[in-house]
Formats: C-alpha cells, structure tokens, sequence
C-alpha cells in the first residue's frame, strides 16, 4: 500500500534518500502531533491517525520522486540537445575534410572521430547542463567557439570525476592530481575566455552584449565550483601524501582577463605534460 516509502527506506540510498528519508520522517511527526491535538483519542482513532499519517507521508515521497524522475528526464534532454550541437561541428568538418580531399576518409576514422566527442562527464553536474542548453542559441553564432566550450567545460568535469572515481576505489589520490589540478586551471581559464569570444560574432546591441555578460558570470561561478572541488582534492592530497622534493604546488589564481591576442582554444597545449592530453 505504501510502496513509496517502502522503497524510500529499503532500496534507496544516497545523499538525497538521506535527505527524502528525514523529511519523511519529520513530516509523519508532525501529523501525528496536529492531528492528536484535534481529535479525540482512542484506539481505533490511534490505527486511523497511523495509516492517515503514513498516507501524507507517502503522498510526499511520490511528488517528490515525480519531481526528481521529471528534472533528470528534463537534464537528460538537454544532454542530448548539447550532444547534438558538438555532432553538428563534427558534420561540418567532416564536409570540409571530403571537399578539400580526393581520399575518401575511411568509416572507422570517421566513427573515430564521434566517439572522441563525446560529453561523458558532463552529466555530474546538472547546474553545467542546464546552463549550456540556456545559451546554446550562441551556437548560431559560432559554431566552432560553442564546441570548444561543451568540449572544454567536459574536460574539466572529467577531471574531477576521474579524481573521485580514483578516490573511491582507492582509498588514496592519483599521483598525478596536481598536475590535474594545474590542467583544469588552463581549462577553466580557456572556457570562460571562449564566452568571452562570442562578443565578436553576436549582434551588435546593448540587449545581446548584456545577455552575455550575464552569462560569463554565471559560467565563472559554475565552473570554479568544480575546480574548488578539485582545489580541495589537491590540498588534501599534499596533507595525506606530505611534504617532499617532487612535491608540486599549484597556486589557485583568479582567471586572467581576456587576452584577444593570446591563443583561447580550450585545449591544452603541446607545452603541458602528455599525460594530461587524455582530458581534451
């Protein structure tokens, strides 16, 4: 009968369960409590009050669930629509490759080329999501910025979901995670500089140069909060792993300002350590 709650409580695990579980519980409390204060009290009244109680109770949980299922529904889409957008680019080049080629390129490259494209970590990060679906319109301005900031931003939440994956099974850090942490500065630093670029190809009004203005605030903010987690992964590894020779240390600048004459691709570059090309 209250298959919800049942759930809730026996398969359900998690932060949110956690936090689901607690709300549930305190809602049953209180109806218990304003309930009993308005009636009066007697055994089948105390049957009544229990099974009325754990209706509310499993009426929230439902909405909830519902809410939880339809937002990752809706995130999900998104996804996909932001997915879509980096096949679009790669449909270009490839046109222009076969245009300026007499050598037809082999499936097995192309097919290459969409699996290397993928955005596989961006789905950690629902804020990240929803943001860049709000201004894929800027897309149709230039084509080839917006897919070097999915690819960019996808780098970074790549980053720090390969440092917690590697934490989890482990127990311990990569060796390498400074070094990850350093690469994911130069992203984050690339990324918020490819917003910046489309001031060249929007339209030419007050409206669209506050829209994206806006829109590199917001990027910032959303894209620091996975580099302060990263941040945070490398100070504690310092902690765990102590002081030595090989020892490298990162200082957490602020991004510079934007730099037209400085090369904004949000890929690393030839100059960084070779292992961190994995992340581009």
């Amino acid at each position: 009968m209250f298959t919800d709650i049942q759930n809730l409580f026996l398969n359900q695990h998690g932060s949110f369960a956690k936090t689901l579980q607690f709300e549930t519980i305190v809602i049953f409390v209180i109806v218990l409590i304003v309930v009993t204060q308005a009636f009066e009290k007697s055994y089948g009244f105390v049957i009544i009050l229990v099974v009325f109680a754990l209706y509310i109770s499993n009426t929230y949980v439902n909405v909830k669930n519902n809410k939880v299922n339809d937002f990752n529904s809706m995130t999900m889409v998104k996804l996909q629509s932001l997915q879509s957008k980096v096949y679009d680019y790669i449909d270009i080049k490839l046109k222009l490759i076969r245009n300026s080629s007499e050598n037809k390129m082999p499936q097995s490259e192309i097919q290459k080329m969409y699996n290397q494209n993928q955005l596989d970590s961006l789905y950690i990060d629902s804020n990240v999501i929803h943001f860049l679906f709000s201004v894929i319109k800027l897309s149709e301005y230039n084509p080839e910025n917006f897919y070097s900031l999915l690819k960019g931003t996808n780098s970074i939440l790549r980053i720090k979901r390969d440092i917690d994956l590697f934490y989890e099974s482990n127990g311990v850090y990569p060796e390498n995670t400074s070094e990850l942490f350093q690469a994911a500065l130069k992203l984050r630093q690339n990324t918020i500089n490819n917003m910046h670029n489309f001031v060249y190809t929007i339209p030419k009004t007050s409206i669209m140069y506050k829209y994206l203005d806006d829109s590199i605030t917001r990027y910032a903010t959303l894209v620091s909060r996975t580099t302060d987690s990263i941040h945070t992964n490398y100070k504690n590894n310092i902690q765990r792993v102590g002081l030595n020779s090989s020892t490298k240390f990162v200082t957490y600048n602020t991004t510079k300002d934007f730099d037209p004459i400085e090369n904004h691709s949000s890929f690393v570059t030839k100059g960084d350590n070779k292992h961190l090309q994995f992340y581009i």
